[in-house]
């Protein structure tokens, strides 16, 4: 049996600090209602996280889709980033979010566009298939 556990909210502690947060996403649905709320993830540090496709389903409703996910940086020590794919499995998200963090050519302050030609390089260096 597989087990799924999403966090909303962080804590972060700093000498003589604590912060409390969430990230948070917004989405249109397709009713034209935007909605606002915590976005759920799976920490993997303090810092770092995956976070599951959540999308519209049909004009009031929202899908959370455990079959592609996202790398995600979080917290008070900058600015919250959704890497700008989704990718088709939790395991290669968490694999993802670890070099891309790790990589010191890399940067989650980097466009979305040189995260993705990050990506491009890293599948091709690491000999890995690569479906969003």
């Amino acid at each position: 049996m597989a087990y799924i556990k999403l966090e909303a909210h962080y804590i972060d502690q700093a000498p003589g600090t604590l912060v409390s947060g969430a990230v948070q996403l917004s989405i249109m649905l397709n009713d034209g209602t935007a909605v606002d709320f915590p976005a759920p993830f799976v920490p993997l540090t303090k810092s770092l996280a995956v976070t599951p496709m959540i999308r519209p389903d049909g004009d009031a409703g929202l899908r959370i889709d455990f079959t592609h996910w996202a790398p995600l940086r979080y917290g008070s020590s900058g600015p919250t980033v959704r890497f700008p794919l989704s990718l088709s499995s939790q395991e290669l998200a968490v694999r993802v979010a670890r070099a891309f963090d790790s990589d010191t050519a890399a940067d989650w302050s980097d466009s979305p566009e040189q995260m993705v030609a990050w990506l491009r390089s890293w599948v091709a260096a690491n000999d890995v298939p690569l479906t969003v």
